[in-house]
């Protein structure tokens, strides 16, 4: 004889299948552990610990007065003559002798600009045209900053030293250097 089933026992059947499947759905799925993606950061952010590159005498620069040709100063010179190395400059350094600086072979004569980003120390910038006279000086330029440093005329070399050496040696526009 066929078995009856009353509404109650189907009733107590489909809610204890509800139970089970929403157990299993809470147990397999867990909606507490939000399944989110991280944002992607897009800001590029240099590496603020970079090893401090140590200088590398690649030869000695003299300035030159423009009307006496006698030596104002000397100091040793790493050369920067690749895109590498002029895009390096003297980026991560914290500390640098007086008696050196970076001398920068552009391989063009044209208006040139710099920038001091990741540069730790204040320098002096010289820009210098081919007949190696200084067309333009600016002191103290503000290390970190991303404003352009322009050299107002056409330079092929361009010279950086610590900060405050142009005015402690009196070099000014006009003067030559030697290398």
């Amino acid at each position: 004889m066929p078995r009856k089933y009353s509404t109650y026992n189907i009733a107590i059947a489909t809610i204890l299948l509800l139970i089970v499947v929403i157990g299993l759905l809470i147990l397999f799925m867990n909606p507490t552990k939000k399944r989110t993606r991280k944002p992607v950061d897009t800001t590029i952010v240099e590496k603020a610990a970079k090893p401090n590159t140590v200088f590398r005498k690649d030869g000695e620069l003299r300035f030159l007065n423009s009307k006496t040709n006698e030596v104002i100063a000397v100091i040793d010179i790493e050369v920067a003559d690749d895109d590498a190395a002029r895009e390096q400059g003297l980026m991560y350094r914290d500390s640098m002798a007086e008696n050196v600086g970076m001398l920068f072979l552009m391989g063009i004569e044209e208006l040139q600009a710099f920038w001091m980003k990741n540069t730790i120390l204040p320098l002096d910038i010289m820009f210098v045209d081919s007949e190696r006279r200084i067309v333009s000086i600016h002191r103290n330029c503000k290390p970190y900053s991303l404003d352009q440093i322009p050299s107002g005329k056409p330079a092929i070399f361009v010279v950086e030293v610590n900060a405050g050496y142009t005015e402690k040696y009196g070099i000014k526009v006009g003067d030559l250097i030697s290398f």
